[in-house]
């Protein structure tokens, strides 16, 4: 599959998700078409109907080791057809556990191909002053990272040698998913 243009479709209630899904956009070197912020109860009507063709990024926070519940509500509105999906979760500098897997399994269920799939850090939304946890994340060092994510996974794309339509992405995680 050659790049075409690309769909940002997140749920990033501190923008850090947002911010990594455009450095992942940058690296593919391929125009936005469209961005969806799923943030945001009135925004996530509807948004599901004629998504652009080419890649989709999915992006959403982790929060006790999964995808934000309103995340994943919100993406169960979405239709795929079949479009190739990087999938991108970002946690507080702790774990991720099964926040991955369920972006997957939450991407296949609404018809999305997952070709890959990335975890990146950003500021825990605990951090204070007192006890700082992955402050100012992600930071430049974390957006090259996303940008070379992206650089990866288009060249995956053009290539074709991302798994086949029959089959998605290997990621780590847990099922049943642990308690969040």
């Amino acid at each position: 599959m050659t790049n075409s243009e690309l769909t940002l479709i997140y749920f990033s209630p501190t923008q850090t998700t947002r911010k990594i899904l455009e450095a992942i956009a940058e690296g593919m070197d391929s125009p936005i078409a469209r961005t969806i912020d799923m943030t945001r109860p009135e925004n996530r009507a509807d948004q599901g109907e004629d998504l652009p063709d080419g890649p989709v990024l999915i992006g959403a926070p982790v929060y006790a080791g999964r995808v934000a519940k309103d995340a994943v509500k919100a993406f169960r509105t979405l239709t795929g057809a079949g479009r190739p999906a990087l999938l991108t979760v970002l946690y507080g500098n702790r774990e991720f556990e099964d926040a991955l897997l369920e972006l997957k399994n939450t991407a296949l269920e609404c018809g999305f191909h997952p070709v890959a799939a990335g975890a990146f850090i950003g500021e825990h939304s605990f951090s204070t002053q007192a006890t700082p946890i992955a402050v100012a994340r992600p930071d430049d060092q974390d957006l090259e990272k996303a940008r070379e994510f992206g650089k990866q996974a288009s060249e995956l794309l053009k290539k074709g040698n991302g798994p086949t339509e029959g089959d998605a992405v290997e990621v780590p995680g847990n099922f049943p998913y642990r308690d969040g």
